[in-house]
């Protein structure tokens, strides 16, 4: 599986640069906007207001000259501007520029890519209590989580979980994994080895059916948007562990929150 590749690079950066304090947020964000009419329709002929989705910045074109000269504005993502489409030339031009006037400001991207007709929502990745959601809208609550032998000794820890498709799209219920590290030690205060990680178990369905079977089966069927499943997923330790961690993968972020269970112990028969 894919989060089983993902954990050389989880263990690597751990080990080379530690993990820093817990947060109740962390700051993977996407914004989600309206369509809107493509920059050749005659709707942007007159001045619209629009809200800024990326930075920006507008340069100043002096029309006497008939070119770009000093002189910049920019623009954050959130501000709310009015631009028309320019006509002469394949761009924007800023509102209160009047008609004969010498000097413009302009953006030289013929594009609708940067702006929203409406006030643009930001969805954000977090770790809360006991739940993830991930930038696409996959809000997983984790339930127990369970220490478990197999026949041959080998230990797993079962961790059940309500996952609720948000999104748009026909999902695995069990696509998050692949954005979470599972561990047996706290990150925060730890410094993280690879034998304290824990990856999702890859035969699982060789071994014996249990109670856990039919929830493991459900995480690997498609999950419709707005629809929830109880799942479970089978992951493989080195030992029992008395606490599972659970924290994001994205170690390029500053802080990331953590997910505390304690694990009960059970049979797998």
């Amino acid at each position: 599986m894919k989060h089983r590749i993902l954990i050389t690079t989880l263990a690597s950066v751990m080990l080379i640069g530690g993990i820093s304090t817990a947060s109740t947020v962390i700051a993977n964000t996407q914004t989600v906007q309206a369509a809107t009419p493509s920059f050749h329709s005659s709707y942007w002929t007159k001045n619209r207001r629009v809200y800024v989705t990326k930075k920006i910045t507008v340069k100043r074109y002096d029309a006497l000259k008939g070119r770009i000269v000093r002189g910049r504005r920019t623009f954050k993502a959130g501000q709310r501007i009015t631009v028309r489409n320019a006509g002469e030339f394949d761009g924007w031009v800023l509102a209160g520029t009047k008609a004969g006037s010498r000097y413009w400001w302009v953006s030289t991207s013929a594009s609708t890519k940067w702006l929203s007709l409406t006030k643009p929502v930001r969805t954000r990745a977090y770790l809360k209590n006991s739940t993830y959601q991930d930038s696409h809208g996959i809000k997983a609550t984790f339930g127990e989580a369970t220490n478990v032998k197999t026949k041959d000794g080998q230990s797993l820890v079962m961790l059940t979980a309500n996952v609720t498709n948000n999104g748009s799209h026909v999902i695995t219920p069990t696509d998050w994994i692949e954005e979470l590290g599972f561990l047996s030690v706290n990150p925060n205060k730890t410094r993280v080895k690879s034998s304290d990680i824990l990856t999702d178990y890859p035969d699982f369905d060789e071994l014996p059916s249990n109670k856990w079977s039919d929830l493991v089966a459900t995480g690997e069927k498609k999950l419709s948007s707005g629809d929830s499943a109880q799942i479970a997923i089978a992951l493989q330790a080195n030992k029992s562990i008395s606490t599972l961690y659970i924290t994001s993968l994205n170690l390029a972020k500053s802080k990331m929150p953590v997910v505390t269970l304690r694990t009960t112990t059970g049979a797998l028969n």
